[in-house]
């Protein structure tokens, strides 16, 4: 039989992966689309970078939380890469060395978050689950 506590691990790797892997899709498409919606470019560009990329490195660690930080720092280093390389074949986008930068400052801003927040928010995420789930007999 399953123990609870094994139960209660594997819905927070599928929280958590939801958590990371939906927005991550949903980045690559603002990202990648000739022209994204308009409402999303109301904030400043660099602001949109920062967030992004804080949320989405804080994100991965949560949701992979045996990957190291320099891990964790390459993966979304190579994703920022990435999308800029891939903006630069298209006509109606950019490619900047800037928004490359912002995203590093980003993945250094989650970084500290996770560091400071991740454990907490494991556990806190946990108890929640633990107390969602039915009580054993």
């Amino acid at each position: 039989m399953n123990s609870p506590r094994g139960a209660v691990e594997r819905i927070l790797q599928a929280g958590f992966g939801l958590a990371f892997w939906l927005p991550l899709l949903v980045c690559t498409w603002l990202a990648l689309t000739p022209s994204p919606p308009a409402a999303v470019f109301r904030v400043s560009d660099v602001l949109l970078h920062g967030l992004a990329f804080s949320y989405l490195t804080f994100a991965l660690g949560l949701a992979h939380n045996r990957l190291g930080t320099a891990t964790i720092a390459l993966w979304m280093l190579g994703y920022g890469l990435l999308i800029e390389v891939l903006q630069s074949f298209q006509p109606e986008r950019v490619a900047e060395l800037k928004d490359l930068l912002v995203d590093a400052a980003g993945v250094a801003v989650g970084l500290g978050l996770l560091w400071l927040l991740g454990g907490w928010c494991r556990r806190i995420a946990g108890i929640v689950v633990t107390a969602m789930l039915p009580a054993e007999r």
